[in-house]
């Protein structure tokens, strides 16, 4: 069974190819099937593990707070249990808090981050969709967003995209959402973790995600990091523009 079990929490993991050993850690509200698109591509030459987190897809809804060093902790285990000591991680949103966090404790060869965080983002708006998502569920949540353009254009012109997403965002439980988002509103500052990290790592953003911002601290911070902008695209470039993300990470592994 593809099961990770910690304590009382179940992992959700799935495994392709073999060679390098190359995790995929999704966006909030993702899961494994976040890089349905693109580990076909990485997988005809890497080892590729993609999991859910906790709260996420099959994982396990534990009812208290996930903090980003839980998330940490959790991909620990499993990799520990996959017998991977070294991983090349590719952490998305969340899922780059996630990479930081642990490549601060544990060895790994590179770093990949796409729209990319260093902080907790501002807790205004997660407490709107909180409430949302606890009242209504996270199609609603989907919908919300979608109403106010907080996604990209090139996402909602994408109708294959946009059910992508609105695909996992319906199989996300609304309290492993709430949990989740409690943990991500209280992650600390990274930006001098990140100046201690000697891991080559690339940075990929969409032109039109708000996040592209903090490409600066990225590049000010780091030791050893490539920057790159994928012109015309939001925030979820998994399923927006995965034949260019593909190439990107491909090209830097």
């Amino acid at each position: 069974m593809p099961f990770v079990f910690l304590d009382n929490i179940r992992l959700y993991y799935e495994i392709h190819g073999s060679g390098k050993p190359v995790v995929f850690i999704h966006h909030l509200a993702g899961s494994y099937k976040s890089w349905k698109y693109i580990i076909p591509n990485i997988s005809l030459e890497n080892f590729t593990i993609s999991y859910d987190l906790r709260g996420h897809g099959r994982s396990s809804v534990p009812p208290n707070t996930y903090y980003i060093e839980d998330h940490s902790s959790d991909l620990k285990t499993l990799l520990s249990q996959l017998g991977v000591e070294r991983p090349i991680l590719v952490g998305h949103s969340i899922g780059s808090l996630i990479a930081i966090d642990y490549a601060t404790k544990y060895p790994v060869e590179k770093l990949i981050l796409i729209g990319a965080l260093y902080k907790a983002p501002q807790p205004e708006v997660y407490d709107k969709y909180v409430r949302i998502a606890l009242n209504f569920g996270m199609r609603a949540l989907a919908e919300y967003r979608r109403l106010y353009r907080e996604f990209s254009q090139s996402l909602l012109n994408n109708y294959e995209a946009w059910n992508s997403l609105l695909e996992v965002y319906m199989e996300t439980n609304p309290l492993g959402y709430k949990n989740t988002v409690e943990g991500l509103i209280r992650a600390k500052d990274y930006s001098e973790d990140l100046r201690k990290l000697d891991i080559k790592t690339l940075v990929i953003y969409g032109s039109d995600d708000a996040l592209a911002i903090n490409s600066t601290i990225f590049k000010n911070t780091m030791k050893d990091v490539e920057i790159k902008v994928i012109n015309g695209y939001g925030h979820f470039l998994n399923f927006e523009e995965p034949i260019r993300l593909s190439e990107l990470i491909m090209n830097f592994l």
